[in-house]
């Protein structure tokens, strides 16, 4: 296996080989502006006559309304927080190739929402490459590789028995020149995960064709079975994980994502100079909302418990999903994941229509919203025709129930 070099890690060298031009110039420079402001705020605690006039802000007009700009990596509260509670839940500490402090608590970049980080994470390492996606994979991900200047390329990943056909995998990448791959799990739509033998064969192989690995883990810790894992825990030397709080913390609008990396240079150093150029700083509201609610859960981990408030959520929305699947199947509907049973995590379930509906996923979802039934998405948009992704998250239990009946109404249309 690849030593980890805190120096020099695949993931930095090959970053190092990808990055265009431009952004490799961002990443050389060392910004005036914020340099000075750091330095300033030192000053200020114990020199309270030093004053700033570096500040690019109104300030002192309403001061109950003033939210001030916040550094561009993230309010360094929160940053070690999200390292703590990701070191904690996925047991990260002394893994090999991660420092033995865990993720140093501080190898993390605050981003405005998961899809601004992973946009550029691919600004970093996708411009003129081959990126692999899995099926099934989030619909906006082919235009995030695009606009980085990349060309997305679908492997097929699982066979007909849903194994994870390795040999298929390696002479895609191989004859594609792949050379970074984007993967989400539990996935989106259908909740499928890697089991741990799997994630480790996984990080074998990207480590023999040299590949690095961006893996989206926004749903990570909405698990129903198994022990959540990340891809830190197994190919630290070359992943970068983006993340959020907009799913297991209720709270997509406050626009709160993270970059997390075992390469403290990639989080750091190059992020922040990348996101200064992108939308200068993330947003601190919602920077100071998450610190509220991690507060509570990392110190949760630290005495031995499972985190009280995400552990809540998911008993609620594993409810949700088996009201969800019950409705479905009553209907016709099979799951179309991996998990015949049940999904084994995420917010959404994935299904086939029944077999004596002769539209298209497509035509499905039209119909349902032109009676004015429900909606839901296609899953020919993730890469599985006539196949229906439903959300539960958005949906309470009583709301389900309703949606029951309106699923029935357009059945029973489309056989008429």
């Amino acid at each position: 296996m690849t030593q980890f070099n805190p120096n020099e890690s695949p993931l930095l060298s090959l970053t190092r080989k990808y990055v265009p031009e431009g952004i490799r110039q961002t990443l050389s420079s060392d910004p005036i502006i914020p340099a000075i402001a750091a330095k300033a705020k030192r000053i200020v605690p114990e020199n309270p006559e030093f004053v700033r006039s570096d500040q690019g802000q109104i300030i002192g007009v309403f001061p109950d309304k003033e939210i001030y700009y916040g550094p561009s990596s993230g309010l360094e509260e929160l940053r070690e927080l999200v390292g703590q509670f990701w070191t904690f839940a996925y047991n990260l500490k002394g893994k090999p190739g991660i420092p033995s402090q865990g993720l140093d608590y501080k190898n993390v970049a605050i981003v405005s929402g998961a899809t601004e980080g992973l946009s550029i994470v691919m600004h970093l390492v996708a411009s003129g490459q081959n990126v692999g996606l899995m099926p099934l994979y989030w619909s906006n991900y082919k235009g995030i590789i695009r606009n980085a200047g990349g060309n997305p390329v679908v492997i097929e990943v699982f066979n007909q028995d849903y194994d994870v056909d390795f040999d298929q995998i390696k002479r895609t990448i191989l004859e594609k020149k792949i050379t970074s791959i984007l993967i989400n799990f539990p996935n989106n739509p259908s909740g499928d995960v890697l089991t741990e033998k799997e994630l480790n064969k996984l990080a074998a192989l990207a480590e023999e064709t040299d590949l690095i690995i961006i893996a989206d883990e926004v749903y990570n810790f909405v698990r129903y079975k198994g022990t959540p894992q990340s891809m830190l825990g197994f190919a630290p030397e070359r992943t970068v994980v983006v993340s959020s709080a907009s799913k297991e913390y209720l709270i997509p609008g406050a626009r709160v994502g993270y970059v997390i990396a075992a390469e403290k240079t990639f989080t750091n150093d190059w992020m922040p100079k990348v996101i200064r150029s992108f939308s200068s700083s993330p947003n601190v509201l919602g920077q100071q909302l998450l610190i509220s609610l991690l507060k509570g859960e990392v110190e949760d981990f630290k005495n031995g418990r499972q985190p009280q408030l995400i552990t809540e959520i998911k008993k609620e929305l594993k409810a949700r999903c088996e009201l969800m699947l019950s409705v479905l199947r009553e209907k016709g509907f099979s799951l179309a994941c991996r998990d015949t049973d049940f999904p084994s995590g995420a917010i959404s379930v994935l299904v086939r229509l029944p077999d004596d509906i002769k539209v298209d996923d497509t035509d499905f979802i039209h119909k349902a919203i032109e009676l004015k039934k429900f909606s839901a998405v296609p899953g020919s948009v993730f890469g599985a025709p006539r196949c229906i992704r439903f959300g539960y998250a958005g949906m309470t239990q009583e709301t389900i129930k309703r949606f029951a009946q309106n699923l029935q109404d357009v059945l029973d249309h489309l056989r008429s």
